[in-house]
């Protein structure tokens, strides 16, 4: 993507691992004041992944959520997919998807978060609502039936009866909601550039649905920002659908191997809060 363009708008086997991230190159440990993470009030979801002191290359034996909702994870793979732990952006860690291989039986893995509070606050209902992520995305992605998508978050699939999703399809960002009057969608009409990194946040505000994407390797790029106007209505998750980073699972938790959607790249600051 073009610095400074103005974007348009556009109106698996399944192995579960409890709470898995493992690392892809060798590393040297830092402590945990030298990850420093920071707790974030305001955010029901917030994923920075530098909870364990632990190198590059080596397991990670959980994800702590830094946001204040009570929340289960785990990485849901196929076919020998694993994700990884890899540097973040400027410091820190991030987490890395299985690269695309073009192969019907692709490696696939999905990170998978279950609330633990009833009612469950990462069912919006009518309340306004705002999640997104950090993404570095490859430059092959796509391209295969089983593997021709990026999503970088998403709760719900798209026959369900509620569903929100943040994806790179094609490397363009697009935003859908789905509720209990329909669906809004936001989508830009330029791909990001592959190996940079950009922070996407997708945005519900009564009837106006809004995309941000801020590149974030370059101190001068000028954030972009769409938006459409939807009646979306009420967003009322299955309280079993599990919300997905990096792919899409089944209502049980397993991988859709027919079409995985499997972000291949890096995500990074995962979030979800509430707006009121």
């Amino acid at each position: 993507m073009a610095r400074g363009r103005a974007w348009l708008r556009v109106g698996g086997l399944t192995v579960v691992l409890p709470t898995l991230v493992t690392g892809c190159a060798a590393g040297t440990p830092r402590s945990v004041a030298e990850s420093a993470p920071t707790a974030h009030p305001t955010d029901l979801v917030h994923l920075d992944f530098e909870d364990r002191a632990a190198p590059v290359g080596e397991i990670v034996p959980s994800v702590a959520n830094r946001g204040t909702a009570d929340l289960g994870s785990e990485v849901v793979t196929y076919a020998g997919g694993r994700i990884t732990r890899v540097e973040g952006r400027d410091s820190g860690y991030a987490i890395r998807f299985p690269e695309h291989v073009g192969a019907i039986d692709a490696p696939a893995a999905m990170l998978l978060l279950r609330s633990r509070e009833d009612p469950d606050p990462l069912s919006p209902g009518s309340r306004d609502f705002s999640f997104g992520a950090d993404v570095l995305l490859d430059a092959e992605s796509s391209g295969t039936d089983s593997d021709n998508g990026d999503n970088v978050i998403q709760r719900g699939l798209y026959d369900d009866d509620a569903q929100y999703k943040l994806q790179l399809d094609g490397g363009v960002p697009s935003c859908r909601l789905f509720g209990t009057q329909g669906a809004g969608v936001v989508k830009a009409d330029e791909p990001v550039a592959a190996g940079e990194w950009y922070r996407l946040t997708c945005d519900r505000n009564g009837d106006v649905v809004s995309l941000l994407v801020e590149p974030l390797d370059d101190p001068d790029a000028v954030p972009l920002s769409t938006q459409a106007t939807a009646s979306v209505g009420a967003i009322e998750v299955v309280d079993s659908t599990p919300l997905v980073v990096g792919g899409k699972v089944d209502r049980e938790g397993r991988v859709v191997t027919s079409s995985t959607d499997q972000f291949n790249g890096a995500i990074d600051n995962v979030s979800f809060k509430l707006l009121d």
